[in-house]
């Protein structure tokens, strides 16, 4: 028979079987449908997000590149090559006081400082003036600026009004209402003020060592790669500390946000995909079942294992085919709603949000998930022999499968491993990710096993009650493991969820507020600090002040190798990306734990010693005597790791990622402090501050840890959302377990009461059946769940509080009332009167 003979007629059967019906197969529709729509929509809509964000690079990094550094301005010598590059803009960003020039009212404020040329890309717009230069031109011996609203309300000023900045006063001539640079900033300390650039001179706010960001941006040429002039930049100015951002590449913490939750909420997607798979097999086996009578008919009169299967394939293949464009549409529609709810501006308007390529890999992705389920009971089905049928000794499709077919499914995983990992660039997570999920769905296969085998064995001498639902549980053909597997999946990773969500929201929003400062003061100059420590500490309520030296550095070299040819590993690219907050300190604070090497001695002062995060060493590749080179603005100092500090981030308290030793003539920096105190001292403390030293900023820390639980919030709820459907995947496999045995039910229902078992202890038997299964897949999948989340939160935060019991109290309660739920709902299918009557004619095989 030829290749197009065979698959004519397998079509043509696959028509005719499909046209009896395939009732049963509506959990296959549900089970892919529901996980490729949650996987379309997470794929398409961070696709548009990607698409949106790379349409606007170059505008938000302000030209094609940006470079930024910390404390002082490029050097002439560096200026004059970036001039020779392209088109070339400076600007300064700090974060000074402002003020009326009263003094009345003040304060902090992001402040800008522009050249005539910004921006270099897109365009800014005010209102109140005719352009953005004109707002800020010296007019009548007096510079102009550009504010945000939020600033004219905070204190109460209007346009035309003076606006005091250090030593200078501006007058405020438009109103900011869009800078194309700050596109991607989403976090903001203050109102926004622009000026000119000569302007910032006269306010003194960038004296040396003062917190100033110098952004370099440049206008390429066309025939230019920005590649090139990178390494060429480099070459020439190695320890420059240059903070590096190239708009070909995106924006890097936007886009790296972004990828991170597109891997996490796809293998959330992926783990539904995977629940319902359990239902996908279920599902098939029942339905396959119920053709095998078909089956061995077609086998005796010349149909070949190879036919039918090809036959039922296609059928099955229809089937997704459904599932898998209801699956596409509802994600799809799903995307374009969120970006309607989404504050996205920038998404592109012609692509939205419906990306045909992530579209496209959904539903590959559920293909592939759907075949890898399907194909094994397709293999039993079509290797069953047609005597075991007709003389009744088949028992289900529970033969074991040939090498071909698992060498398929082995294949198909593969191919199902690589593309996720094709499609979220992390092969390692997704590997690590597949092997815990392999492993806990074999452990919940085999505590489904243990639980039936256990169930065969006490299932005597009870109350007639109690021994049927026990015995229901271990008969052939229960849905005791894919239950298990289903069931236990979904609750672990809501336990899981739950247990970090309510962890996370309780230590930002109870055990923070109790350990972090309750204001931080910026910006201090090294003369002041002695003086304001000792104001500040003489307040009442005042608990602990302390300052540290503050300045940025960035890590240009580890063990003499340039950072840019290290091999630093995505994990801790935020240290070495760009310029980092750094200190030094005589001796160690009471909370520092050093786990490797030892303290330099008090007094000390020889060559540079640094004490690092860790972690951070670590993932560095760096232990106690390597050496780092940190490029400062004064030039680079290469210190040698002294030792490693374990450093608990959660905790917001005043260290950094790198201490170094006392220098003998420090460098140009400035001091930052930290004030503890009750909340009812704050204004006190910032009274205090502001008559001392006027120009530092005050930042109140519970302000910050509001925005701060806030994000943890949305990112719980979004958590919890993802987990909810996983959870729906496993109703989904119930209800078809449900649907799957109501015939065989009816059947035994039947029989039972010619026996003289009344209706009643059946209904109990079935509905108590339901919830011991639940009862028993809840005892191991909760406090496994809680184990998971628990792991996660230690590894987070140290010292996190754990939730108390509420979380699995009330998963247990909700597990066991919804598979009691379940019982009565197969109940409602049982039939209610005439059982012999429907049992003689037949009825109850419908």
């Amino acid at each position: 028979m030829s290749a197009m003979t065979h698959l004519r007629i397998a079509l043509r059967l696959a028509w005719r079987d499909l046209r009896g019906g395939v009732a049963g197969l509506w959990i296959v529709v549900l089970g892919v449908a529901l996980g490729t729509a949650m996987m379309a929509a997470v794929g398409s809509l961070s696709g548009g997000v990607l698409d949106g964000m790379r349409a606007t690079a170059r505008e938000a990094v302000g030209g094609d590149l940006s470079l930024r550094l910390f404390h002082a301005p490029a050097t002439p010598e560096q200026r004059a090559f970036l001039e020779t590059l392209g088109g070339l803009g400076e600007t300064a960003e700090l974060r000074p006081v402002a003020s009326t020039v009263a003094g009345g009212a003040r304060a902090l404020v992001e402040l800008k400082a522009v050249e005539e040329s910004y921006p270099l890309v897109g365009t800014a717009a005010v209102s109140g003036a005719l352009s953005l230069a004109e707002a800020l031109a010296r007019r009548d011996g007096r510079w102009g600026a550009a504010v945000s609203a939020d600033l004219l309300d905070a204190l109460a000023l209007s346009v035309g009004d003076r606006l005091r900045l250090g030593t200078a006063e501006v007058a405020i001539r438009a109103v900011l209402e869009h800078e194309p640079d700050r596109a991607f900033r989403a976090f903001s300390l203050g109102p926004r003020v622009v000026i000119d650039r000569r302007a910032l001179d006269e306010t003194g706010l960038a004296e040396p060592g003062m917190p100033v960001y110098w952004y370099y941006r440049l206008v390429l040429p066309e025939t230019a790669r920005s590649d090139a002039v990178l390494r060429d930049l480099e070459s020439r100015f190695p320890d420059a500390g240059w903070r590096i951002v190239d708009a070909a590449h995106g924006i890097p913490g936007v886009d790296r946000t972004v990828h991170l939750a597109r891997a996490l909420f796809l293998l959330g997607s992926l783990s539904i995909l995977l629940i319902g798979g359990v239902g996908i097999g279920r599902a098939l086996s029942a339905h396959l079942a119920r053709r095998l009578p078909v089956l061995a008919t077609l086998k005796a009169l010349g149909g070949s294992p190879r036919l039918l299967f090809t036959a039922f394939l296609v059928q099955t293949l229809a089937v997704v085919g459904v599932a898998l464009l209801i699956g596409l549409c509802t994600g799809a529609l799903l995307a374009a709603m969120a970006v309607n709810a989404l504050p996205l501006d920038w998404m592109p308007e012609t692509g939205g949000a419906v990306d045909p390529a992530a579209l496209l890999l959904a539903g590959t992705v559920g293909l592939l998930a759907a075949l890898l389920c399907a194909v094994p009971p397709l293999a039993r089905a079509a290797g069953t022999s047609p005597a075991a049928v007709w003389r009744g000794a088949a028992d289900g499709l529970s033969q074991p499968l040939g090498w071909r077919t698992r060498g398929a499914v082995a294949l198909l995983g593969l191919a199902l491993a690589g593309l996720l990992a094709a499609w979220t660039g992390m092969p390692l997570a997704i590997a690590g990710f597949l092997l815990v999920a392999g492993m806990i769905a074999a452990a919940f296969a085999l505590f489904g096993r243990g639980l039936a085998g256990m169930a065969r064995r006490l299932a005597h001498g009870r109350r007639p009650v109690v021994r049927l639902a026990v015995a229901n549980l271990g008969r052939p053909g229960a849905p005791t493991v894919p239950l298990a597997v289903a069931l236990g999946i979904g609750l672990t990773l809501l336990v899981a969820v739950g247990v970090v969500g309510r962890s996370a929201t309780g230590h930002v929003e109870a055990t923070l507020p109790a350990q972090t400062p309750s204001v931080v003061v910026l910006n201090i100059s090294p003369r002041d600090g002695k003086l304001l420590s000792e104001q500040l500490s003489a307040l009442p309520g005042v608990v602990r002040v302390e300052t540290a030296p503050f300045l940025h550095a960035r890590i240009s070299r580890l063990n003499g190798t340039a950072i840019t040819e290290a091999d630093a590993p995505r994990s801790v690219g935020w240290a070495v990306r760009g310029d980092r907050g750094l200190s030094w300190r005589d001796r160690p604070a009471p909370a520092d734990r050093i786990v490797a090497g030892s303290w330099w001695p008090e007094g000390y002062a020889g060559p540079p010693l640094a004490s690092l995060d860790a972690q951070v060493a670590r993932r560095l590749g760096l232990a106690v005597g390597d050496r780092l080179t940190l490029a400062l603005a004064s030039g680079p100092v290469t210190a040698t790791v002294a030792n490693l500090r374990r450093i608990d981030w959660a905790r917001l308290d005043l260290d950094f990622p790198v201490l170094l030793s006392p220098f003998p003539e420090p460098p140009p920096h400035s001091l930052v402090a930290a004030v503890w105190s009750p909340s009812g001292a704050v204004p006190a403390v910032e009274a205090a501050v502001a008559q001392a030293v006027p120009q530092a900023p005050t930042v109140r820390v519970a302000e910050v840890l509001d925005a701060l639980g806030s994000t943890v919030r949305t990112v719980r709820g979004l958590l919890n959302g993802l987990s909810a459907v996983a959870l729906g995947a496993a109703a989904v496999v119930l209800l078809g377990a449900v649907a799957s045995s109501a015939q065989r039910r009816r059947h035994e229902m039947a029989i039972l009461h010619t026996l003289g078992v009344g209706r009643r202890s059946m209904i109990q038997a079935v509905v108590l059946e339901f919830v011991l299964l639940g009862a028993a897949v809840a005892a191991v999948a909760v406090p496994l769940g809680w184990i998971v989340g628990a792991a996660v939160v230690a590894g987070l935060a140290d010292g996190a509080p754990l939730p108390g019991g509420a979380v699995p109290l009330a998963a247990v309660l909700g597990t066991v009332a919804a598979m009691a739920a379940a019982g009565a709902v197969l109940v409602a299918f049982l039939p209610g009167k005439d059982m012999m009557r429907r049992l003689r004619s037949g009825g109850l095989s419908g």
